[in-house]
């Protein structure tokens, strides 16, 4: 088996080109690079949408060097499919020289190491894992089956003509349980492919968003279409469990047995006691370092910020990177 210290690793994340992003990224960066290799050598590319200038992007991230390359999304892909082409856009382009690239979000933090997904992957056929979403997409028209129903899936499967799959799964906050088991549905705060894995999504998520629009909206269809194509394309499909995408959500830590110690990849997508797209600015850390929380997950990342605070504080390294690494666990 390949130690995880050999994968070449690439991260994705789609942004806007707002100060609150630009923050959350440098924060991913910085949680990161701690980690040592590989994550400290890791590719960590931006997908900026809204016609942004890029130049003016870089421009504003100095910090950055070249250790994070910004792109910006395609004028005519953002036009014609908004900022469901900036997601996307991490799809359309092919995985150049790593071994795993990860689509991840960037309200996410890597709080522990995630070798064994590394080491686990594999190598000689397609393959994709994420976990599950919290619950079914939001789906209008099309003439489906409302999309908390048994018979959702097996309609849209249908339609777009991709078989259904022998294994199905359950919805990662299902307290009440109100969801049926589905097929594969992943949360795109982290979804890990190999090579041949992204190969099979990269020449048809356009095309297929097109098709889909036609068919049916849903603010999730970004979601659905990696789905949907990686089952047309019999893409090796498995979950990963909770620690890999974990909400600052209580039920969701709840349901899923789920203890801060656990977390490998937080995604802090709740806004009832923070604020994601500021706590990191500048001008808001500090408040965000003197906040009472409760939230466990949420004083995990506070004190993920009061380590990223002193290291700022102390000057990043000569260089900007951050020096040190922490032991896997």
């Amino acid at each position: 088996m390949q130690d995880a210290r050999d994968r070449r690793l690439e991260f994705r994340i789609p942004i806007s080109p707002t100060p609150g992003f630009f923050s959350q990224i440098r924060m991913f960066d910085f949680a990161l690079r701690r980690l040592g290799p590989p994550y400290s050598q890791a590719r960590l590319l931006v997908c900026v949408g809204d016609d942004c200038d890029i130049a003016e992007v870089r421009s504003a991230n100095d910090w950055s060097g070249d250790r994070v390359e910004w792109e910006a999304v395609p004028r005519e892909v953002f036009a014609e499919f908004g900022m469901h082409g900036t997601a996307d856009w991490r799809l359309a382009r092919d995985g150049g020289d790593a071994d795993v690239v990860i689509l991840s979000d960037a309200d996410t933090v890597l709080l522990r190491d995630i070798d064994p997904l590394l080491t686990g992957m594999p190598k000689d056929r397609p393959a994709i894992r994420g976990h599950m979403a919290h619950g079914p997409p939001p789906s209008v028209g099309g003439n489906l089956p409302a999309s908390h129903t048994r018979d959702y899936w097996p309609a849209l499967f249908k339609r777009f003509g991709a078989p259904w799959p022998e294994r199905l799964f359950e919805y990662s906050l299902n307290e009440a349980g109100r969801f049926t088991r589905a097929p594969a549905y992943f949360n795109l705060g982290f979804v890990a492919f190999n090579p041949a894995g992204l190969a099979a999504v990269t020449p048809r998520i356009f095309d297929f968003q097109r098709k889909l629009m036609r068919s049916f909206t849903s603010n999730m269809r970004c979601q659905i279409a990696v789905s949907l194509i990686a089952y047309q394309q019999g893409v090796d499909i498995d979950v990963l469990p909770a620690s890999y995408n974990a909400a600052n959500d209580l039920g969701h830590l709840r349901y899923n047995q789920l203890s801060v110690e656990d977390i490998r990849v937080l995604h802090y997508l709740r806004t009832d006691e923070i604020d994601r797209s500021v706590i990191f600015r500048d001008d808001h850390i500090d408040d965000f370092l003197a906040a009472e929380l409760i939230n466990p997950a949420n004083r995990a990342l506070q004190a993920l910020a009061k380590e990223y605070r002193c290291w700022r504080i102390q000057g990043e390294g000569d260089d900007g990177r951050v020096e040190r690494g922490i032991p896997r666990q």
